[in-house]
């Protein structure tokens, strides 16, 4: 499967105004994938994540079921988690 998976967006519930946003496209492994820290279009790359674990996951696989989701305002990074106990790391 190519293209486009799935996306994460990031508002602020009072404003309404677009925080963060992960377009993930399975194109490109997990490490590799292009991410904004903010809607205006700064593009980051995910490699920067801490790699502690040996499990390694898709990009499709890792937006699949996100059960929490948790954004660091001072690390501009954006964790999520999955049915599985997965968490994943977004950051620039």
């Amino acid at each position: 499967m190519f293209g486009a998976v799935g996306s994460i967006n990031i508002s602020n519930i009072l404003t309404g105004k677009c925080l963060a946003k992960i377009n993930a496209c399975n194109t490109l492994p997990l490490g590799e994938c292009s991410c904004s820290a903010s809607c205006g279009g700064r593009n980051c790359n995910s490699k920067k994540r801490i790699k502690a674990s040996r499990i390694r996951s898709t990009v499709a696989e890792a937006l699949e079921d996100i059960t929490a989701l948790f954004y660091d305002e001072e690390r501009n990074e954006i964790y999520t988690g999955n049915r599985l106990g997965l968490v994943h790391v977004w950051s620039n």
